[in-house]
């Protein structure tokens, strides 16, 4: 599947979906924007606060302006709709009951439109609560909106994206740069929506620390912004809402020309009453529990 590229210009307007932030000091947020030369956002950014948990959730349309903008709102609400829903089921089945869903509704939708491409990408993270604890994180992807981690001043992305440019880096046929610019770059092999059989990526239980970042994003920001840039954003961030605004000037800044969608949330500092003072023995864990990790790693 390959994203349209109308170019009808329209001034960008942020809109923010989702500013909030809980009584332990979990921030949390959502915005998405009309890309400068885009006639109709078709990207739809939500974070949802269900007490328990909090849902971060970026679709990505395609298929035409009305119809991707259909397809992306059907996924955020079918994944709203199960998050909501959930009472037992495990997280991560949530994730999946969610998108199936929606993948089955965009299907009868493209059906009655009589179209072919009608699609979403989607990224989805939840951060569950725990009493006394820090939050756990599950997540679930298709196509190429990611889901990124920032730790130890180290960002992780925790999504592969499903597409052919990834595949010939996995390969070793590309490096990340030459993907970052590379022109088939906007075409995804797994999409909400697709005519073959689907199923979402799926990812859970990674305890987060304090002082992590969740960073879900559609293409609009890691096509503008390599990794390096992303992690100089989110390098110091405290408030979500504030750092998902400052991604999309990042963004628009390095000239997107799409549509820009964020959502984050940030889990706050140690306590300083529960801060330990290092000792040489404690400092050489230290080092070694925040040295970069691979998303292999955080994903065991």
């Amino acid at each position: 599947m390959r994203f349209s590229t109308h170019a009808a210009p329209k001034p960008s307007s942020p809109s923010i979906d989702a500013a909030l932030s809980d009584a332990t000091g979990l921030s949390f947020a959502a915005r998405s924007i009309c890309g400068p030369v885009r006639a109709v956002n078709e990207d739809r950014a939500v974070a949802i606060d269900r007490g328990d948990a909090v849902a971060l959730v970026i679709a990505d349309g395609m298929g035409g302006h009305a119809h991707g903008r259909e397809a992306a709102e059907l996924v955020v609400r079918c994944c709203a709709e199960a998050v909501q829903a959930r009472r037992r089921t495990a997280w991560c089945d949530v994730l999946a009951r969610g998108i199936t869903e929606a993948h089955a509704q965009v299907r009868r939708a493209a059906q009655h439109h009589g179209v072919d491409g009608m699609g979403a990408t989607v990224a989805a993270a939840i951060a569950e609560r725990r009493p006394s604890a820090t939050p756990i994180l599950h997540w679930a992807h298709a196509g190429d909106s990611r889901v990124y981690l920032w730790r130890g001043r180290t960002l992780v992305r925790l999504t592969d994206d499903h597409s052919s440019v990834a595949q010939l880096v996995h390969a070793g046929h590309l490096s990340d740069d030459e993907a970052f610019d590379h022109p088939d770059s906007n075409i995804v092999q797994r999409a909400v929506g697709q005519p073959r059989p689907f199923e979402p990526e799926l990812h859970t239980a990674l305890p987060l620390d304090h002082g992590d970042a969740v960073l879900v994003c559609s293409d609009g920001l890691h096509g503008a912004l390599r990794d390096r840039a992303i992690a100089a954003v989110v390098d110091g961030a405290t408030r979500a809402d504030a750092l998902c605004q400052q991604l999309i000037d990042a963004a628009l800044d390095a000239d997107s020309h799409d549509n820009v969608s964020v959502a984050c949330l940030i889990v706050p500092p140690r306590p300083r009453a529960q801060r330990r003072r290092p000792t040489r023995a404690n400092a050489r864990r230290s080092d070694a529990r925040t040295s970069a990790p691979s998303a292999e790693a955080l994903a065991r």
